[in-house]
């Protein structure tokens, strides 16, 4: 329910997106993700791990002698946090309007990837992540073990579902595509495009026999024995032709070429998960009438 405030008009019901920018309730949240999912943890799942995380944080998010790392917790006589332990010094790290907001986003990766968990901890961990971004409006998501800028639960799940369900093949194109959407410092939009179809050629390719050379070839087969709509293949025929003529990005590039965009490269992974999902859909569906 919308605070009081919120309901009178007083402060605005939705803050603006947050894209290359990290306010203090957005900061302060993450650091509350962190200090729920992993510094209160008691037992060995994850207790056990913090000194290990310590100098893995020294050496390669810090860059610092990993002789200079303290123990993560400690305390003094009267039993209050040392202030030159790993969690206090971390935590002045996080917490200080100082470092950038991708420093931060740094860091939360960082840990999340760090810990070894149980599935369900992982799971639980994440969801309360993802919930803590969409509160604060960052443009931002925890998937396959990274933060991505992509803000529509349905596109999460689509990714998802796209990354978990199919072949090795595809699934490694779509995590390529991924990462290369996702780099903070450097985005590739345009091989990230040319990743995305990848992974529906692909799919194609293997659940039409793998003896088809060409994507058209291979969709043709697929048309048959899955029964989709003509139109949905000449579309993704189109879509196909797209990532080979505009900007160069199954080909090489020149003066001319029009260099894609984050929205053409998020457009392109969203769509072609969700068209593996479907094609992974229409052959068990086709199983399941046979049986």
């Amino acid at each position: 329910m919308a605070l009081f405030s919120q309901r009178m008009g007083i402060t605005p019901l939705k803050k603006a997106i947050q894209i290359e920018s990290m306010d203090d309730e957005l900061r302060y949240g993450l650091w509350n993700v962190l200090q729920i999912c992993f510094w209160d943890q008691k037992g060995y799942e994850i207790y056990n791990q913090l000194d290990g995380v310590a100098k893995r944080i020294w050496f390669s998010l810090f860059k610092l002698p990993i002789d200079t790392c303290p123990a993560f917790f400690t305390e003094d006589l009267y039993g209050r946090m040392n202030d030159n332990c790993a969690y206090s010094l971390c935590r002045k790290y996080f917490l200080d309007s100082k470092i950038k907001w991708w420093e931060a986003y740094d860091f939360v990766e960082f840990i999340f990837n760090e810990f070894e968990l149980s599935n369900d901890t992982k799971k639980n961990a994440i969801n309360f992540l993802n919930r803590m971004l969409e509160r604060e409006n960052a443009a931002y998501r925890y998937v396959e073990s990274q933060l991505v800028p992509i803000s529509d639960e349905n596109e999460i799940n689509t990714i998802e579902a796209a990354l978990e369900e199919n072949d090795k093949g595809a699934a490694i194109h779509f995590k390529t595509s991924l990462s290369l959407l996702s780099d903070r410092k450097s985005p590739d939009y345009r091989n990230s495009i040319k990743e995305s179809i990848s992974a529906v050629e692909s799919l194609c390719r293997h659940l039409a026999g793998n003896d088809f050379k060409k994507f058209s070839d291979a969709l043709t087969e697929l048309e048959k024995t899955t029964s989709f709509h003509p139109a949905l293949k000449r579309a993704f025929l189109q879509l196909y032709g797209y990532t080979s003529d505009s900007g160069g990005i199954r080909h090489a590039l020149t003066e001319d070429s029009e260099h894609p965009s984050y929205a053409d490269a998020k457009f392109m992974l969203v769509t072609c998960s969700a068209f593996c999902n479907f094609l992974r859909a229409k052959i068990s569906e086709r199983t399941q009438k046979n049986k």
